[in-house]
């Protein structure tokens, strides 16, 4: 049976009241004639009226009503409609009021989840990509743009591509492959352009409501960690090497001397001598690598006070020039009484200077001029050993600092361990300085030690 209270849902509702209200005058017509009708219309008159005037009431409400809704959803959701009329309409605001006020809630809470998430999720040092099937991206976190050397945009690369971004194809492969597929694919790429060692794990992501497939690529540089792994082979074979001569030197003298029962005092004495020295050679190695352990580690604190330049190249000066190698070496010292004094921690700095003066004396022919000078440069006090000696190929200029590294080309004294410039280069690091070289092969080199001042 059809519902009769739908035939007037096209009127208006204050006039389906005023319809309702004037069925007494048609039944007063039928029934009293037109007598009986004036009579009830001045009833029905006074009916319609009331019943027209609740009707606008209660449209106003409902449109105001309907208009907050709309406002609170899509302009403003701090918008709340106001209660007033009668209890019935009161408690349909308050509960709107309510309903409002829980989605705002629920709205307010998302969002400061998804503020959390994304703050970690860019804090992390590991690269996040989020790629859906059809290759197209979704999150790049700023560890991964670093990484990979791109740029990304959340808000305005809504519509970018992983391979316009990535130009690896494994990367863009292994997401694709998870996307699809839902396969985990783990790879360990090596980046030849930016020599960077990459592990590469890409898994498949539950599908949305709308049955999207989705992937994550983590990726994490391991360049450093690799680097580091090499960097401590290389060191153990350097002081392996460096250690075996003069192990073999005292197991030769002492096998020597065992043999050796008619020896002559001046022979044994020149093989006891052989020992001394290379036993002296090897403690000097281990202290050596120990104190460049010590200082990489951060484990030899730096011990501060003031003091100016000048007085540092002196105590430098008195500490190294009696160990010259050649006695004609001339000395030079250019340096202002004036200058701004430097925070530093005294006997590192004076090594770290005193290692430079070493390495020109040993690489500088008899005769040859060594200067330490002084100035300020920007906010530093720029100290400079100079020498006129054999200087420096190109081609080992980049590696002067590393551990051990002693150029194939030098025809100086090669007697040390490489590892004086290394010292150097850590203290002065140590004191938010940083030191550099200049040199040109046959006229000498400059290495220049730039402390801030104090």
């Amino acid at each position: 049976m059809p519902d009769l209270c739908r035939i007037v849902d096209f009127l208006p509702l204050k006039w389906r009241y005023a319809s309702v209200a004037a069925v007494p005058l048609t039944v007063g017509f039928a029934l009293y004639g037109f007598f009986g009708i004036a009579a009830v219309a001045i009833g029905a008159v006074v009916a319609v009226v009331a019943v027209w005037f609740l009707a606008n009431r209660q449209s106003q409400f409902f449109w105001r009503t309907a208009n907050g809704i709309l406002r609170t959803q899509s302009i403003d959701r701090a918008n709340r409609l106001t209660s007033y009329g009668p209890a019935e309409q009161q408690r349909i605001v308050n509960a709107v009021n309510r309903l409002a006020d829980s989605v705002e809630s629920i709205l307010a809470e998302s969002n400061l989840n998804r503020a959390y998430h994304e703050t970690i999720l860019n804090e992390l040092t590991i690269g996040i990509l989020v790629v859906d099937e059809n290759g197209m991206l979704q999150y790049a976190n700023p560890a991964v743009c670093a990484t990979l050397d791109f740029a990304y945009k959340e808000v305005g690369d809504g519509l970018t591509t992983l391979a316009s971004k990535v130009n690896v194809y494994e990367i863009n492969e292994a997401a694709t492959t998870s996307a699809t597929a839902g396969e985990t694919v783990v790879l360990n790429l090596e980046l030849y352009d930016s020599q960077r060692h990459l592990e590469v794990i890409s898994r498949s992501l539950p599908a949305d409501d709308s049955g999207a497939r989705r992937a994550i690529v983590i990726i994490n540089d391991r360049t450093d960690e690799i680097r580091l792994g090499v960097s401590m082979r290389e060191f153990v074979a350097n002081a392996s090497h460096e250690l075996r001569t003069p192990i073999a030197s005292i197991q030769a003298s002492v096998d020597t001397l065992k043999m050796g029962a008619a020896l002559k005092p001046d022979t044994a004495a020149e093989f006891l001598d052989r020992i001394d020295d290379s036993s002296q050679r090897m403690a000097a190695l281990v202290s050596e690598m120990m104190d460049l352990t010590m200082l990489e580690t951060g484990r030899s604190p730096l011990n501060v006070k003031l003091m100016g330049p000048s007085a540092l190249i002196d105590g430098v000066l008195n500490d190294y020039r009696p160990l010259t190698i050649d006695p004609t070496h001339h000395y030079e010292k250019a340096v202002d009484d004036d200058l701004p004094q430097i925070s530093v921690d005294q006997a590192k700095i004076e090594r770290a200077i005193g290692n430079l003066l070493g390495n020109a004396q040993k690489f500088t022919p008899s005769g040859g001029r060594i200067r330490l000078s002084g100035r300020v440069d920007d906010g530093f006090v720029a100290i400079t050993v100079q020498d006129n000696g054999e200087g420096i190929d190109p081609d080992d200029l980049p590696y002067v600092f590393e551990r051990f590294y002693k150029s194939p080309r030098s025809s100086g004294d090669r007697t040390g361990f490489g590892l004086g410039l290394a010292i150097t280069k850590n203290i002065v690091e140590m004191h938010r300085g940083n030191v550099e070289v200049e040199s040109v092969v046959g006229e000498g080199s400059k290495f220049t030690v730039r402390l801030p001042i104090a």
